[in-house]
C-alpha cells in the first residue's frame, strides 16, 4: 500500500468516526428508528450514517487523486453521480418512505449510467449472450445486488463485516484507479462508522448507506470479473448473495411479499435462536475473510482452479448457513 492510499484509509476512518459522533444529536432528531415487529434492535436508534460514510469516502478519494494529477474519466464521473443519486434516494426513503416502483426506477437509472460508461465494456462476463440481453442481465444483476445489500443490512456491523473485506480484496486485485481508491476510502469510512455501529449500536447506516454500498460493490465486482473472471468476482460476496437469495426464494414460495421488511434472513433467525449479535458477526466476518482469501489465492489459476475455489466457497457458506440455522439452548 502506498503512502497516499494509506492516508486515504486513515483519513476516511478518522473522519467517519468524528463526523458520525458529531452528527448523532441531529441524526437522533431527524432519523430516529423505533423498534417494530420486524426490527432486530431493541431501542430507538438513529439511522443516516450513510449520509456521512458515502459522501466522505467520495470526497477523500477525489481529493487524494486530484493531488496525483487525476483527470476524471466519463466512467469516474458517472460512478460519482450514480452513488450520490442513491445516497439521496436512500435519505428520502429513510425520511418518508417511497414506493417500490420509484425506488427501482432510480436504482435502474444509476446502474444504467455506470454500465454505459464501464471502461472494459463489453465485459466478457456474459459474452455468450447477445449484447442487448447481456446488458439487460447485468443491469438486473446490479439492481438486485443494490437491493440485496439493503435487505441484508439488518443487524449491527453486518455491512462492515461484508464490505470491508470485499473492498480490500477489490483494492488488492485491481490496478490503481478511481474505483479502487474509492473502495479503499469506503473501507476506511466503514471502519470509522463501526465504532458507533458496534453492539449495541448507537447509529445505523440506513438506506443512504446501504444503497451506494451495493452499487459500488457490484461495480467493483464487474471490474474484477472483466479481469479475472466471474468466480473470483463473486467469491467475496457469496455469503450475502446466498443468504438473501435463499431467504427471498423461501418467502416467495410461501406467498409472502418479498420486498417488505422481515426477520427471516439466516442471521436474523440465528439471533432469535440464541446467538448474540457479536457471535453472529464473528461468524460472518470469518466466512467473508475466508471467501476473500480464496479469491486472492486463485486469481492466476485456470478454469479448474476457479471451479474448485467456487466449490470451496460454497462449502464455507453452506457451513455458515447451517450453523446459523441450528437451534440453541
Amino acid at each position: 500500500m502506498s503512502i497516499l492510499n494509506l492516508a486515504v484509509f486513515c483519513t476516511a476512518f478518522a473522519g467517519a468516526a468524528l463526523l458520525c459522533n458529531a452528527a448523532l444529536p441531529w441524526l437522533r432528531r431527524a432519523f430516529l428508528v423505533t423498534p417494530g415487529a420486524r426490527s432486530s434492535h431493541l431501542r430507538a436508534t438513529p439511522q443516516g450514517g450513510g449520509l456521512i460514510v458515502a459522501p466522505l469516502a467520495l470526497a477523500i478519494a477525489c481529493v487524494a487523486l486530484l493531488a496525483s494529477d487525476w483527470r476524471p474519466s466519463r466512467f469516474d464521473a458517472s460512478l460519482i453521480a450514480a452513488l450520490l443519486a442513491l445516497v439521496a434516494l436512500g435519505c428520502w426513503d429513510d425520511l418518508s418512505g417511497l414506493s417500490a416502483r420509484f425506488r427501482f426506477a432510480v436504482q435502474a437509472g444509476a446502474a444504467g449510467i455506470v454500465l454505459a460508461t464501464l471502461p472494459d465494456a463489453p465485459l466478457p462476463v456474459l459474452g455468450w449472450l447477445p449484447p442487448p440481453v447481456g446488458a439487460l442481465a447485468l443491469l438486473i444483476g446490479i439492481v438486485w445486488f443494490v437491493n440485496l445489500t439493503n435487505f441484508m443490512d439488518g443487524i449491527d456491523l453486518i455491512s462492515v463485516a461484508e464490505f470491508v473485506p470485499a473492498f480490500a480484496t477489490i483494492y488488492l486485485l485491481m490496478p490503481p484507479s478511481f474505483p479502487t481508491v474509492l473502495c479503499l476510502a469506503f473501507a476506511g469510512a466503514l471502519c470509522g462508522f463501526a465504532l458507533l455501529n458496534r453492539p449495541p449500536a448507537r447509529l445505523f447506516l440506513g438506506d443512504s448507506g446501504s444503497l451506494p454500498l451495493g452499487l459500488l460493490g457490484a461495480t467493483g465486482a464487474l471490474l474484477v470479473a472483466g479481469r479475472y473472471g466471474i468466480i473470483v468476482a463473486a467469491l467475496p460476496f457469496l455469503y450475502y448473495g446466498a443468504d438473501a437469495t435463499l431467504t427471498l426464494a423461501r418467502r416467495a414460495v410461501a406467498g409472502e411479499t418479498v420486498w417488505e421488511a422481515h426477520k427471516q434472513h439466516f442471521y436474523q433467525r440465528a439471533l432469535q435462536r440464541g446467538l448474540s449479535v457479536r457471535q453472529i458477526i464473528a461468524r460472518v466476518l470469518a466466512c467473508n475473510i475466508a471467501l476473500c482469501a480464496i479469491a486472492l489465492l486463485v486469481v492466476n489459476g485456470n478454469a479448474i482452479a476457479h471451479l474448485a475455489a467456487f466449490a470451496s466457497g460454497l462449502v464455507v457458506v453452506g457451513l455458515l448457513l447451517r450453523d446459523l440455522s441450528r437451534e440453541r439452548a
